[in-house]
C-alpha cells in the first residue's frame, strides 16, 4: 500500500493491518551472489553425484549386450535373405499353338525360370497332353522328365510333340507340373501351369454323288464317300444319314449297323477311304428340293458329336409321263397280318402333246403277300412274275392319252396271317410295289427324252405282341393252398402267370402292367425267381420289365412267362360272387424294324379261372 495510507493507518486508534504474505528476507549486502552460487554447486553436484561407478558398469554392460543383439539381429537378417525361399520366384509356362486342324503336330516349350538366390535340386517336369492326342511310341498322355539342377538365376526349357485330335470349335488344354527341392531346404514344390489350342478345322471329307434331277417315285442309285485327310488315325467313327421327307431306302452296301441310316466306320487310318453305295425311291412335287444330310463323327457319353458334315440337294422334276401311289391313302403305311392293302395308282400326261400307246405296271414283292386275295378293278396279273399290267387292252383310255390327262387305276390284296415264319431269319417283313408308266410310241418331239415315270411304295410289316393272362388253383410252378370254392373269412392262394408271345420283329422296352384290386394280397413269390417284378402296396400296380423279346417267340422259341401268387380273404360282401384276382393285363414295347410303339392287352381274372382245366365253373363261387 502507499506510504501516505500506511501512516493514516499508524497513527489512527484502532486500526487493522492484513497479514503479511511472506517473511520478509533480510537484507545482507552479497546475499544474492551467494544464493546464485549456491544453486549452481547443488547443480553441480547432482550432476556429479548421477555417473556413479556402479551405474557406469551397468551402462557399459548393457551397451555390450545391446550391441550383441544388434550384431545378431543383423546375421539374422542376412541369413534368412540368403536361405528363405519363395516358390513364386520360379516361373513356368507353356508355348504353343493357339489355333490348329485336327490332326496336326503341336510342338509344345515349356520355359521354366530360377530367379530365386538357391540353387533347385531334383527337379521334375510332369507334362499332361491334351486328351486323345496321339504321341509317337506310347499312348501314355502324361508324360514325366527328370531335369538336371536349376541354378540360382538360371533357365531352360523342354520341348514336346503330339498329334492332336478334337471336335471342330474344341479347346485341348496341355497342362505342365514342375517338381523341386530348394538346395538349402529338405521341402519340394510344386509349381503348375495350363495352356490352351483351339481346333478350327477337322480333315475328314464327306462326299455325295447324287443326280441333280429325279422324278417323283422314281428308283436311283446313290454313293457317299468318306475320305481322312489328316496324318492321324481317327477311332470309333460312326456315320449317320438323314434322309428327306418321301425317300424310301431299298438297299445299302454295307448294311447299316443301325435303323436304316447308321453305319459303323470303326477306325479310319491316316489317308484312308470308304464308300457306301445306296439305292432308294423318292416322292416329291414337282420343282421341289430334296436334301440329303451326312455326319460323320464319335459317340461321347451316348450322343453323337459331329466331326464333319455336307449336306446336298437333289430336285423333283415331274417326267413327261407321271405316276404315284398310295396304299390305304397314305404313302408311309405301315401293315399289320391280316389286313388288306388298297393301293390307288394315279398317272397324267404333263406335257401339251398327246401320247400314244400309254404302258402301266405294277410289280409286287413280298413274301408276307396273300397273292391269293388280290382284288383288281381292271388290268391283268401274271402270277409267275406277280406283275399286274394296264394297257390299252383293258384300259382304253391308255391307248391316247391327251394332253394334260389323268386317270387313277388300283387293286387290293390282304397280308398272310399268320406270317411266313419258318427260320429264325424270317423278320423285318416288308411289301414294296413298283409301278412303271411308258409309252411304245412317244410323240417325235420326245423321242430323245425320258417319257417314263416310276413309283415304288414300300409297306412295312409291324410285329405283333401278345400278352396272355391266366389263372390257377392247382400249378406245378407254385403250390397252392386254402378252401375251394373259397370260403368267406378263410385265405386261398392262386397262380397268376403272364405269357408273352411275339412274331416278326424284335422288340425293346417290354413291359406288362396291371393292377391288383385292394381285396387281393401280394405274396411276394415270383417264378423265375430271378425276374423284375415290382409291386407296389400302395397302389396295388404291378409291373413286370421284360426288355427285349426277340422276333418269333412263342412261335420258334416258348413264349416269355413269368408266374406269381396272390391271395384272397373273402368278405360277406363276396358270397355268391366270383372274385376278381387281377385287373386287365397291359404290354407294351417298341418294334425295333418299324420304331413304332406296339401294345396288346388281356381281360381280368376271376376266381372262375377257365384256364385251370382241374376245377369246375362252380368252384370259383364263394361260399360260407
Amino acid at each position: 500500500m502507499e506510504l501516505e495510507e500506511l501512516k493514516r493507518k499508524l497513527y489512527k486508534p484502532g486500526a487493522e493491518f492484513e497479514e503479511r504474505l511472506k517473511e520478509p528476507e533480510i537484507f545482507k549486502p552479497g546475499r544474492e551472489k551467494e544464493k546464485i552460487k549456491l544453486e549452481q554447486w547443488q547443480k553441480t553436484e547432482k550432476k556429479k553425484t548421477f555417473f556413479t561407478p556402479k551405474r557406469k558398469t551397468y551402462l557399459f554392460r548393457l551397451g555390450i549386450g545391446l550391441g550383441v543383439v544388434f550384431l545378431i539381429i543383423i546375421g539374422l537378417t542376412i541369413w534368412r535373405g540368403l536361405t528363405s525361399f519363395d516358390k513364386n520366384k520360379v516361373s513356368l509356362e507353356i508355348l504353343g499353338p493357339e489355333r490348329l486342324v485336327s490332326g496336326d503336330e503341336a510342338v509344345y516349350t515349356i520355359k521354366y525360370k530360377n530367379n530365386t538366390k538357391i540353387v533347385l535340386k531334383e527337379v521334375k517336369l510332369i507334362f499332361y497332353y491334351p486328351s486323345e492326342s496321339q504321341l509317337q511310341g506310347t499312348g501314355d498322355l502324361i508324360q514325366t522328365v527328370d531335369l538336371d539342377n536349376l541354378g540360382a538365376g538360371e533357365e531352360n526349357k523342354v520341348e514336346l510333340k503330339a498329334r492332336i485330335i478334337g471336335l471342330k470349335d474344341s479347346k485341348k488344354t496341355a497342362k505342365a507340373k514342375l517338381s523341386y527341392r530348394p538346395s538349402t531346404i529338405n521341402s519340394h514344390f510344386e509349381n503348375e501351369t495350363e495352356f490352351s489350342t483351339e481346333i478350327f478345322s477337322v480333315p475328314l471329307v464327306l462326299d455325295f454323288d447324287l443326280p441333280d434331277r429325279l422324278t417323283s417315285g422314281q428308283s436311283f442309285s446313290f454313293t457317299l464317300e468318306y475320305h481322312n485327310q489328316a496324318q492321324v488315325d481317327f477311332k470309333d467313327l460312326r456315320l449317320e444319314l438323314e434322309y428327306p421327307a418321301g425317300f424310301n431306302l431299298k438297299s445299302a452296301e454295307p448294311l447299316p449297323v443301325e435303323r436304316d441310316n447308321i453305319w459303323s466306320i470303326g477306325d479310319l487310318m491316316s489317308g484312308a477311304k470308304g464308300k457306301i453305295f445306296l439305292n432308294g425311291t423318292i416322292e416329291g412335287q414337282e420343282g421341289e428340293r430334296k436334301s440329303f444330310q451326312a455326319k460323320l463323327g464319335v459317340l461321347k457319353d451316348n450322343q453323337f458329336v459331329s466331326y464333319a458334315e455336307i449336306i446336298e440337294a437333289l430336285q423333283i422334276s415331274v417326267s413327261p409321263l407321271f405316276v404315284s401311289q398310295t396304299v390305304n391313302d397314305v404313302a408311309n403305311y405301315i401293315g399289320k397280318a391280316g389286313e388288306i392293302l388298297k393301293y390307288k395308282i394315279k398317272y397324267k400326261n404333263t406335257t401339251d402333246m398327246s401320247i400314244n400307246e400309254i404302258i402301266i405296271t405294277a410289280h409286287l414283292e413280298g413274301q408276307a403277300l396273300d397273292l391269293s386275295s388280290l382284288n383288281l378293278e381292271k388290268g391283268s396279273f401274271d402270277g409267275v412274275n406277280q406283275l399286274i399290267t394296264w394297257n390299252a387292252g383293258n384300259l382304253p383310255e391308255l391307248g391316247l392319252l391327251e394332253p394334260y390327262k389323268e386317270g387313277e387305276i388300283g387293286f387290293s390284296v390282304k397280308i398272310k396271317k399268320p406270317l411266313p415264319i419258318k427260320t429264325y431269319n424270317d423278320k423285318n417283313f416288308i411289301i414294296t410295289n413298283t409301278v412303271k408308266i411308258d409309252s411304245f410310241k412317244p410323240p417325235l418331239p420326245l423321242i430323245n427324252i425320258q417319257i417314263k415315270g416310276e413309283s415304288e411304295l414300300v409297306v412295312k410289316i409291324a410285329s405283333e405282341l401278345a400278352i396272355r393272362a391266366k389263372g390257377f388253383f392247382r400249378d406245378d410252378l407254385i403250390q397252392n393252398s386254402g378252401p375251394l370254392p373259397p370260403k368267406i373269412g378263410q385265405t386261398t392262394t392262386y397262380t397268376i402267370k403272364w405269357q408273352l408271345s411275339n412274331t416278326s420283329n424284335d422288340l425293346k422296352n417290354v413291359k406288362v402292367i396291371a393292377y391288383l384290386p385292394p381285396h387281393v394280397q401280394w405274396m411276394n413269390k415270383i417264378e423265375p425267381a430271378g425276374f423284375d417284378l415290382k409291386y407296389n402296396s400302395q397302389t396295388g400296380q404291378l409291373v413286370w420289365f421284360v426288355g427285349d423279346l426277340p422276333s418269333a417267340t412263342g412261335i420258334l422259341s416258348p413264349v416269355k412267362q413269368a408266374a406269381f401268387q396272390v391271395s384272397i380273404t373273402p368278405g360277406l360282401a363276396h358270397l355268391g360272387k366270383l372274385v376278381e384276382l387281377i385287373g386287365q393285363s397291359r404290354a407294351t414295347g417298341q418294334d425295333s424294324f418299324i420304331g413304332l410303339e406296339l401294345e396288346s392287352s388281356d381281360k381280368p381274372i376271376d376266381t372262375d379261372l377257365p384256364d385251370d382245366l382241374t376245377i369246375k365253373s362252380r368252384d370259383g363261387t364263394v361260399v360260407e
